[in-house]
């Protein structure tokens, strides 16, 4: 297996507000050594085999144990197109993983 440099970018609110009341968002880049990604070929819920059926490109991406931070709700670009996450998984017991990857997600192609 081929480990890759993965950088996620994340919107985040910050504690500053514009003129009507919200939140300022800017964008935070998050860069992860060691990733594995791979198209998804073969179903694994229903959302993952609806998005198939529909043509969808998808994603599963493997975070190494190392890496500890949120990147939910970010994009990726990744072989030309860039991928939208729906979650951040939770991580799996180090010990039942005897890789070094420990969670996994799914993302979708939104520019093809």
């Amino acid at each position: 297996m081929k480990t890759t440099t993965l950088t996620f970018i994340k919107t985040v609110e910050g504690a500053e507000l514009d003129p009507f009341g919200n939140p300022v968002k800017s964008t935070e880049e998050i860069a992860v050594d060691g990733c594995l990604i791979a198209p998804i070929t073969e179903p694994t819920s229903q959302r993952e085999e609806q998005a198939m059926e529909q043509g969808k490109i998808q994603v599963r991406i493997h975070l190494p144990k190392t890496f500890t931070s949120d990147v939910s709700d970010s994009n990726v670009e990744w072989n030309g197109k860039t991928f939208h996450l729906d979650s951040d998984s939770v991580a799996f017991m180090n010990e039942n993983c005897p890789t070094k990857w420990n969670r996994y997600f799914r993302a979708e192609a939104y520019y093809e």
